[in-house]
């Protein structure tokens, strides 16, 4: 039996290819995208590969994708939220919080597990419709899913980042 590091991620990360983790993270993402139903304009997509703290970096990583969503109407963008809370867990999430983050603004916030995938998302809508001017920030949706750790196969790197 193999020790775990003191700050390592507490279980045996799965074996996997980089490229197919973020071809996994693409398609979780594009499976969100579609629950949230909404076209307005979006921010570049794309999953990245990133450290998993504590572990050595040559063979382990996680994924994080993030993007946003904006210019539709808010009410439009609430209705997309109640809409993912409803649907996701037929796609295998299970929702773990749904609610008012802890913002001063206690902006919409969901959380869920792909338990099976052994991803997370966290979504966000960030209603700045009260705000003016040029300078004003967008109301937008934000999502930003992260992978478990993952570990390269054997002979192989992490060596993206």
């Amino acid at each position: 039996m193999s020790e775990k590091k003191k700050d390592g991620p507490g279980y045996t990360p799965k074996t996997r290819t980089v490229a197919d983790a973020e071809e996994e993270a693409a398609g979780l993402s594009s499976e969100i995208f579609d629950v949230i139903d909404l076209r307005g304009k979006t921010s570049k997509p794309g999953p990245s590969v990133a450290r998993c703290s504590g572990q050595d970096e040559e063979k382990f990583y996680k994924i994080n994708h993030a993007w946003s969503l904006w210019g539709v109407p808010v009410k439009d963008m609430k209705q997309a939220m109640a809409r993912l809370k409803e649907d996701l867990p037929q796609k295998g999430w299970k929702i773990v919080k749904y609610g008012p983050d802890k913002s001063p603004s206690k902006s919409p916030e969901l959380i869920a597990d792909s338990i099976k995938k052994r991803f997370s998302v966290s979504i966000h809508l960030y209603d700045e419709s009260d705000k003016t001017g040029s300078k004003a920030p967008k109301s937008l949706i934000y999502v930003l899913m992260t992978s478990a750790c993952f570990q390269v196969p054997d002979g192989q790197t992490v060596d993206e980042y």
